[in-house]
């Protein structure tokens, strides 16, 4: 958490904007809000729109206390006299830090503005970076797992295991989160095999393996044609571009793989004198 020096908790949010969810905690006449808040509330207000004449609130960012940057003023020495230490630039590895983000605000479009206070101080890009949630992993185009099955026909005997495997391989993915280019590695879990039938569904870590080693198998007590579905379930983990840190994504996605159906038959043995085919033994 960073020190944002404000009157009181309520002011911080006010500040912000009715729309932000920035929350603080107030400790005498500071709000502490964290760098998170800090960026979501900046990117917020940029996105608000054009209309710079009717906004009520305006962001900074700038390593300078006390000197004037801009015409209208830039930070005050009023915040800077209250023990703002804005020389501690944390170490952010491989990217570089972000500065120190101001606001100032005014009751309407035709009021004095008042003065720069402080939202939070240096801090990097992976602290102020929001989750990366379940629902942005799953909007992802994850590549479904591919599916074998052994024997490589269309026809399986009943009674006789039918051998499925998967190959889900980790998947690297990039995209964008608050304007930040993110990195994404997605690996495959569990795998949760539907062979059609009726029969439960069987779940296991392991992909499968082919014969004579193979550990995920179905066998088909009747005739008929049934079509097998896989669902994969992928976790994920993810990192600023450019960063070692990875994060672990709270949350789970799925693919669903289906292949086209086969069909289970039923064979059986009779002595026979000579060699035949089915239709005249």
């Amino acid at each position: 958490m960073l020190s944002a020096l404000l009157p009181t908790a309520a002011h911080a949010r006010d500040s912000l904007g009715d729309n932000s969810q920035v929350s603080g905690t107030a400790r005498g006449g500071a709000v502490e809000l964290n760098a998170r808040d800090g960026l979501a509330a900046e990117r917020a207000w940029l996105a608000a729109g054009s209309n710079t004449g009717a906004r009520l609130i305006e962001f900074l960012r700038s390593v300078e206390c006390g000197i004037e940057l801009l015409e209208s003023g830039a930070p005050g020495a009023g915040d800077c006299a209250q023990d703002i230490d804005l020389t501690e630039v944390p170490d952010c590895g491989e990217l570089q830090p972000l500065r120190p983000l101001w606001s100032r605000e005014r009751a309407t479009s035709t009021s004095a503005w008042g003065p720069w206070r402080l939202v939070n101080g240096w801090s990097c890009p992976q602290d102020a970076l929001p989750a990366f949630t379940a629902e942005d992993f799953r909007r992802l185009p994850l590549a479904p797992a591919q599916v074998t099955v052994q024997p490589a026909a269309s026809t399986v005997l009943i009674n006789i295991p039918t051998i499925t495997m998967a190959a889900a391989p980790q998947q690297n993915l990039a995209t964008d989160l608050l304007g930040y280019p993110v990195e994404v590695q997605a690996t495959a879990t569990t795998y949760t095999w539907d062979y059609g039938d009726g029969s439960a569904r069987l779940v296991t870590t392991s992909p499968g393996h082919a014969y004579p080693h193979h550990d995920v198998h179905h066998s088909y007590a009747r005739p008929g044609t049934y079509t097998i579905t896989l669902t994969t379930t992928w976790s994920g983990q993810y990192r600023i571009a450019g960063s070692t840190a990875w994060l672990p994504v709270d949350g789970t996605a799925t693919t669903v793989t289906t292949i086209p159906p086969i069909t289970a038959v039923e064979q059986r043995t009779a002595l026979v004198a000579e060699p035949c085919m089915p239709s005249t033994c």
